[in-house]
């Protein structure tokens, strides 16, 4: 077999559309990155939506 690249750094994002954090090793299967993207903000106003970093800047750090 050979090489046909390399893993240079691991990240996860539990909360999507927000900060990752790296990882020193984790689990990937059929649904991804073990944690990723498994949370989600929810509004009771559906037209608040989509509640994302890139539409309200004021959740960035």
């Amino acid at each position: 077999m050979s090489v046909v690249g390399r893993v240079a750094e691991l990240w996860r994002y539990p909360i999507k559309s927000m900060a990752g954090e790296a990882l020193a090793e984790t689990f990937i299967g059929k649904g991804g990155v073990s944690g990723d993207r498994r949370l989600a903000f929810a509004d009771a106003d559906p037209a608040g939506f989509p509640l994302t970093a890139r539409t309200r800047k004021e959740m960035r750090l």
